[in-house]
């Protein structure tokens, strides 16, 4: 087990991960995580680029479809 204690980040707090724990893991500075809570814990998981290009074109679909009507009138 690792203790890690919280670090203020402006307004928020943060969790610092360095490098040695992070190749544990296969990530590194650059990952992305699914975080989800499991009772009392909080679970970081590396996402693949698979799921992250898929979250950002749902996102995509999403602005595109509530926002049909302002792209029809800046393509004018």
């Amino acid at each position: 087990m690792i203790a890690k204690k919280l670090t203020k980040v402006g307004n928020t707090q943060a969790v610092v991960l360095d490098k040695t724990l992070l190749s544990l893991i296969d990530a590194d500075s650059d990952s992305t995580f699914k975080v989800s809570i499991e009772g009392k814990k909080i679970v970081l998981e590396p996402m693949t680029q698979k799921e992250v290009d898929r979250l950002a074109l749902e996102a995509s679909d999403k602005i595109r479809k509530t926002q049909k009507n302002v792209f029809k009138k800046l393509a004018k």
